[in-house]
Parts: structure tokens; C-alpha cells; sequence
């Protein structure tokens, strides 16, 4: 059960380390950042490539331990998506489709590291 649930929340964290990298195509990137500024472009882009290596290095230790993966990292990835998934609706709104599809998967990803973590 543990292996199963470790699998998809890689798979999760897989899926949202290669959102993150569509970030400049689907925004434009950094084409509409310029208006924010040099810093807040610069800012904005940082953050994101960090994220990227963030969810690419937990997908890649959970495929690596699967069932070993210790609960505390589980848990970290956990609080991480509860946390992700509260702002949403405070900084983004749930009224477009997009939003609301990317508030179920942080859903999801928030279970399915903790149902790993717990197992």
C-alpha cells in the first residue's frame, strides 16, 4: 500500500515539476513579467526554477526509496501542498477552470503524501 501511494505522489510531484517548466510558454515568459519590473521578473523566474528543482528532487527521492521514503520528508511534501492548496483561492480566485484543476491536483498531491506518510 505504502509503495503504491509513494509512486503516485511522485508521479504528482512529477507532473507539477513539468507545469512549472511550461511556466514560459504558457505565461509568456518574461515578456508579460516586464511590466512588474527588472527585479520582480528576475524574482518571479528565480522562484520558479527553484520550485522546479524542489518538486523534480522530491519526485526523483520518492521513485528512489519508494516504500523507505522516510515519513518526515513525506510529511514536509505534505504541508507543503496543504499550504499551496490554501492560498489558491486567497491569490488566484477558483472561478477559471484552470485554477480549480490546479486546487484538485494540490489536493491530491497534500493525500497522497500523507496517506504515504502514515501507511
Amino acid at each position: 500500500m505504502k509503495s503504491g501511494l509513494v509512486q503516485f505522489a511522485a508521479f504528482l510531484d512529477l507532473a507539477v515539476t513539468l507545469f512549472h517548466i511550461a511556466f514560459w510558454r504558457l505565461f509568456r515568459w518574461p515578456e508579460t513579467l516586464q511590466p512588474s519590473g527588472r527585479l520582480n521578473t528576475a524574482v518571479t523566474q528565480v522562484m520558479n526554477i527553484m520550485l522546479i528543482f524542489l518538486f523534480g528532487t522530491v519526485a526523483g527521492a520518492l521513485f528512489w526509496m519508494g516504500a523507505t521514503t522516510p515519513a518526515p520528508l513525506l510529511l514536509a511534501a505534505a504541508a507543503f501542498g496543504a499550504l499551496r492548496t490554501a492560498l489558491q483561492p486567497i491569490f488566484f480566485g477558483l472561478r477559471s477552470r484552470a485554477s480549480q484543476g490546479f486546487t484538485v491536483l494540490m489536493i491530491l498531491l497534500t493525500f497522497a503524501h500523507l496517506g504515504a506518510a502514515l501507511a
